[in-house]
């Protein structure tokens, strides 16, 4: 095949041929990765005719001999599409689920909003621009806690930012995992429409008899105080530990009558699309206490049908251990939701903020049960920068965009639908992978990987269509590599970019001031994956690298130099926001930039100084996903105070 045939296929394939880097420089492909890449795509081939339509509301269909009607799968009845001059039937204005009759096929039309729900349409509020705090939930502390951050944890700080005027309180991801090892990240998760069930407090739903009765018949009362001492987060042993008593919990207070009428109620509503993912994480959970591989792809066989004769088999044997881990997410959909009514009675207009991870674990629940519409041979990554020269390759799967197609989008539906009910806010970590991912084909470097591009247009429209129905707002981590005019094309549809203060520069380097930042984006002052302010003045990411990295006297000099001259630049714009110390100045800048939400890292509030993820490390090299946070109720509300003051005057200059 000649190189411009192969290109000609890598196009219509979606492979984007040629792109930009970070540093503005034209790319272009190599062979060998086109043709990895195609090998990648082939198997999930694009559809003879699309099984969903998805058109924003009273504007053209775009078909040449559309219908005159559309049934309302929401209303149940007909409804008349009206025609505009030039002869085009236009969507229906009410948004929502129709079909088309197309004599030799049904389509599915999803009609959208033109942009998701916002903070504008929120409830006014006499002090206007809207703000919160974000929490690695894990790292939370409060009293008998067993060593682990919890929903319960997350109500007490929503209601001290309630107190102060605030409005939210946003998460680290809360998905469903496999059984954590030490390697245990948030954002490489099981299944995304599953909750964790270790991050919950049985106890605010139980009562706090319940749970010691359980902790002492479980024989975990004595690991559940050595755990609350420890300064790190231990994952495998927080597992085991809240394992073995969240089963006693089951076993004795989830047989109460009353108890058992709320489970079986919530398993009418949600049991079929939960039954699978329950037999899956019982598997996973056997696995794991015989010391196998909890990663389906090393199960025998015939795991790789669901619907076969060894799952039907498994599922007979171990009814019960299904059914607690079913038990487990109604415990833990009860938990979040009385801290969401809890967050909006204390006066917060938003409450929780949910993040949607990237991809998937691939040989989690996810992937297992969505095998046809999985790409298979690559990972989800990022290419070079100037953060990571080589590359990153972050071990995830992702659905492939036809197959996504195909299914109507079903996945991604669902998805939404189950995020967006449990709270305001959804954050969408790298939204950039809904125009177009990175994939590493296996075996190759992240050098060599390549963008593939995903339906943007169909996407943000079923994104704002669920916004609206759940009432829910949206954030996109829009950082990184950032294609041309996707930032402008997010903000266009109301979904909310992230400008952080580190990277809020102009062309020169200099930091901007408040009133140039994005009014269409959520102001920060750092997240998790950088150092929080104290940390940043203080070099402390630095000496961590110059750890991991071995870098040599030199390095480290330059890199120190590096951070004296940009902390110089901060400075002379911090000069202008008067505040006792050069933390406050920083959170004030935020506070008082155009943004329409402001969310502070709970480590800056706090004056932290160690971040809570360095990326590229492994758990050998830094304590990621394991730091608790010290809890000072003072500082923390003098903070929140100070924050409030700020976000209720007017922007600053």
């Amino acid at each position: 095949m000649t190189a411009a045939a192969l290109q000609q296929r890598a196009l219509a394939a979606g492979i984007e041929v040629s792109w930009t880097d970070a540093q503005g420089q034209r790319r272009t492909l190599s062979a060998d990765t086109i043709d990895a890449l195609l090998q990648v795509l082939d198997p999930h081939p694009a559809p003879d005719h699309p099984m969903m339509r998805v058109v924003i509301a009273g504007t053209p269909l775009g078909m040449a001999d559309p219908p005159r009607e559309a049934f309302s799968l929401d209303t149940r009845r007909p409804v008349a599409l009206s025609q505009d001059a030039q002869g085009r039937r236009h969507a229906p204005d009410h948004p929502g689920h129709y079909l088309l009759d197309l004599r030799s096929r049904e389509e599915h039309l999803a009609v959208v909003p033109s942009r998701c729900f916002g903070v504008d349409d929120l409830a006014p509020r006499d002090n206007g621009r809207a703000w919160g705090v974000s929490a690695q939930v894990y790292g939370l502390r409060r009293s008998d806690d067993g060593g682990l951050g919890d929903n319960q944890a997350v109500a007490a700080v929503g209601r001290h930012v309630a107190a102060a005027g605030g409005d939210a309180v946003a998460l680290s991801p809360l998905h469903a995992s496999a059984p954590p090892d030490a390697n245990f990240s948030p954002y490489s998760p099981s299944h995304r429409a599953w909750l964790d069930t270790l991050q919950i407090a049985p106890a605010q739903v139980a009562g706090t008899d319940a749970l010691h009765d359980a902790l002492e018949h479980s024989g975990q009362a004595q690991a559940w105080v050595r755990n609350e001492r420890a300064p790190l987060i231990d994952w495998p042993a927080q597992d085991t530990m809240r394992h073995l008593a969240w089963a006693s919990l089951v076993d004795r207070w989830g047989q109460r009558p009353d108890v058992r009428s709320m489970f079986e109620a919530f398993m009418r509503r949600v049991g079929d699309e939960l039954y699978p993912h329950a037999l899956f994480a019982a598997h996973q959970r056997l696995a794991r206490t015989r010391g196998e591989s909890v990663d389906w792809r090393s199960w025998e066989a015939g795991w790789a049908d669901s619907q076969g004769a060894l799952v039907r088999d498994f599922a007979q044997r171990h009814a019960a251990a299904i059914e607690r881990e079913c038990f487990l997410q109604w415990l833990a959909a009860q938990c979040w939701e009385q801290t969401q009514t809890q967050l909006l009675g204390a006066g917060q207009r938003i409450g929780l903020t949910w993040d949607l991870a990237t991809g998937f674990d691939p040989g989690g629940s996810e992937a297992w049960q969505h095998r046809g519409l999985v790409l298979e041979g690559a990972h989800i990554g990022a290419p070079p920068d100037a953060f990571n020269p080589d590359g990153q390759d972050w071990g995830l799967a992702t659905h492939a965009p036809h197959s996504l197609q195909s299914s109507g989008y079903a996945p991604v539906r669902t998805l939404l639908d189950r995020m967006m009910t449990r709270g305001g806010g959804l954050r969408i970590d790298h939204i950039l992978g809904w125009a177009r991912l990175w994939l590493v084909p296996t075996g190759m470097s992240p050098r060599d990987g390549g963008y593939v591009r995903y339906p943007l247009h169909d996407l943000l429209g079923l994104l704002a269509l669920a916004s609206w129905q759940h009432r829910c707002l949206v954030i996109g981590e829009d950082l990184g590599t950032v294609p041309a005019d996707l930032r402008k094309t997010l903000a266009s549809r109301g979904v909310y970019g992230m400008d952080v203060l580190q990277f809020m520069r102009d062309s020169r380097g200099s930091f901007m001031p408040p009133s140039r930042w994005r009014a269409q984006a959520v102001a920060m002052s750092s997240t998790h994956d950088l150092p929080p302010l104290a940390g940043w003045r203080a070099g402390t990411d630095l000496a961590a690298l110059a750890r991991v990295h071995s870098w040599d006297s030199r390095g480290q000099t330059e890199a120190l130099q590096r951070r004296h001259a940009d902390m110089v630049k901060l400075d002379h714009l911090l000069d202008r926001f008067p505040a006792n110390s050069s933390g406050h100045a920083a959170l004030r800048v935020v506070a008082e930039s155009a943004a329409p939400l402001a969310l502070f890292p709970l480590e800056d509030v706090l004056d932290e100084r160690e971040q809570p993820n360095v990326p590229g490390t492994t758990s050998s090299q830094y304590p990621n996903w394991r730091r608790r946070l010290n809890w000072r109720v003072p500082k923390l509300d003098a903070t929140l105070r100070w924050v409030a003051g700020h976000r209720r005057g007017r922007v600053h200059g």
